[in-house]
């Protein structure tokens, strides 16, 4: 039997791209394009520090989720290997979670 040929990974869009997808579609320079991708993202940052949520329309719902810290230092064993070891402190960080609309999942499916 003959191997199967290797598929390459398909790559995922990059910002360039999208830029480059979005001038084709609406006839705008790209300069204005970029502009504006700049104040979406400038918008999303503003309103997930003010209110937490931001929601892009059609797309996703984006929260902060605020993670404590916690001091370490408490001893445990891995269960696999039975090796002891002491967590590490760690700070205090944000996550933000991004959740599908339902719009996007009646698109996909």
């Amino acid at each position: 039997m003959a191997k199967a040929a290797a598929k390459a990974p398909k790559k995922a869009m990059t910002k360039s791209g999208l830029l480059q997808h979005l001038v084709d579609g609406t006839g705008l320079k790209k300069s204005e394009i970029a502009t504006a991708y700049e104040l979406l993202v400038e918008a999303v940052g503003k309103e997930l520090k003010k209110s937490g949520v931001f929601t892009l329309p059609g797309i996703a719902r984006l929260k902060l989720k605020r993670v404590p810290a916690y001091k370490g230092g408490e001893k445990k064993v891995m269960p696999a290997t039975g090796l002891e070891y002491t967590t590490k402190p760690k700070a205090a960080h944000n996550k933000v979670k991004a959740f599908p609309v339902k719009a996007l999942k009646d698109m996909l499916a």
